[in-house]
């Protein structure tokens, strides 16, 4: 077994390895190791790789710190650019969803907005003429065309209906 683990609070890469045969953990560090840093990386071994062996099983168990391995610092460079290249993909998906999400709360205002002047088209349409001098077809297909477009950009979905005030169905219902 052979494993690779980075201890992000000191950015420090270790290789670590199990021989069944002679029941021991080895492991190297791409750095130097302060005392403190050994604790904790020896104590997480213990703790999280050892388990998963026979270390605790057969006796005698041994842990060794087999010094630096300059090859590791190639491994913890990939680490990093791998961690950097995720974390920028992260947040370019996040700003192609806001910018998606600031387009949508855009459209959404306007084709609102349009759907609003429409209605007060048809409104003074009404006072103006009578009803049947209206051309109800071509409001009515010309709203229906604003509402999907407002449906496309909005989370909340309406029809024909939910927009045209109750004074104004009849003049769409026979359509």
């Amino acid at each position: 077994m052979k494993e690779l683990l980075y201890f992000s609070s000191s950015d420090l890469m270790v290789q670590v390895s199990y021989k069944k045969d002679a029941n021991s953990i080895t492991y190297f560090s791409h750095r130097e190791l302060s005392f403190g840093e050994r604790v904790v990386v020896e104590q997480y071994l213990l703790t999280n790789i050892a388990i998963k062996t026979d270390y605790y099983k057969k006796h005698p168990a041994m842990l060794n710190y087999n010094g630096i391995n300059i090859r590791l610092l190639k491994e913890l460079n990939q680490f990093h650019l791998k961690n950097t290249m995720d974390t920028l993909k992260k947040k370019e998906g996040k700003v192609k969803d806001s910018v998606k999400n600031l387009i949508d709360d855009s459209m959404s205002n306007y084709y609102f907005e349009q759907i609003g002047n429409m209605i007060l088209e048809i409104k003074q349409a009404v006072r103006k003429e009578s009803p049947d001098e209206i051309n109800s077809e071509s409001f009515k297909n010309r709203l229906e065309e604003l509402i999907e477009a407002y449906n496309k950009h909005s989370e909340k979905q309406v029809d024909f209906f939910d927009v045209i005030p109750v004074e104004l169905h009849n003049l769409f219902e026979s359509n």
